[in-house]
């Protein structure tokens, strides 16, 4: 029979029944590392499987001696220490982290779709849904990492995911109110709505004009 331990985080083995008490005896293998064998449910410390433990000599037959009163044992001697007890909760939340990997799959997608959307902002009509969906993703990426942390992990990235889908989402929509602005304006016509747009008074949109228009005629051959 096969057997595969824990050790620092990694999984070793497959070992044999022989080899795995060698390394026990050895010290390579503590009791309290996981072990796991085809045929049990869950991934259990090494010090409490049967298959390791050692049975202790049979102590030597003594004969009744006389005790001097002065060596005579105590009612207050000091109780044996209590064998070593692996606390109920421990095994289970240890090989949760050994058996089942973090599930990053989702907050991966989300941070992917959302640096997407941001470089892909100009062509809006491709960005805007790369950024919904990236936020989507990074939403439900985050809900699982909180209802069931042991199980799930890439809650960084889906927070990346979040911020780069909504910057995404906002520069989508600015690109898109800006094409259908200027969509089949000339340039001249792109030139006045833009000064238009702006935050001036006539006299200085009129300056704009006749500076823009000297530069037209600068650069007409």
């Amino acid at each position: 029979m096969n057997w595969y331990y824990a050790k620092n985080g990694a999984q070793q083995g497959p070992v044999s029944l022989e080899d795995m008490k060698s390394r026990i005896a050895m010290g390579e293998v503590s009791s309290t590392d996981l072990a796991w064998s085809e045929g049990m449910a869950d991934w259990m410390p090494v010090g409490s499987i049967a298959e390791f433990k050692v049975e202790p000599p049979a102590p030597a037959e003594e004969k009744d001696l006389p005790v001097s009163p002065a060596f005579a044992p105590t009612a207050s001697a000091s109780p044996s220490p209590e064998p070593y007890r692996t606390p109920g909760a421990a095994p289970a939340a240890q090989s949760a982290a050994y058996v089942q990997a973090p599930s990053q799959g989702m907050s991966i997608a989300a941070l992917i779709c959302g640096i997407l959307s941001l470089v892909l902002c100009c062509m809006w009509f491709g960005s805007l849904p790369l950024a919904l969906v990236a936020i989507v993703l990074g939403h439900m990426a985050i809900s699982r990492v909180n209802s069931d942390p042991s199980r799930s992990g890439g809650k960084g990235m889906a927070r990346a995911g979040l911020v780069t889908g909504y910057l995404g989402l906002l520069a989508s929509i600015v690109m898109a109110f800006f094409w259908m602005q200027f969509r089949g304006l000339s340039q001249q016509e792109v030139e006045e709505k833009m000064i238009n747009m702006m935050p001036l008074n006539e006299q200085q949109r009129q300056e704009i004009r006749d500076e823009l228009q000297k530069k037209r005629q600068g650069t007409t051959p």
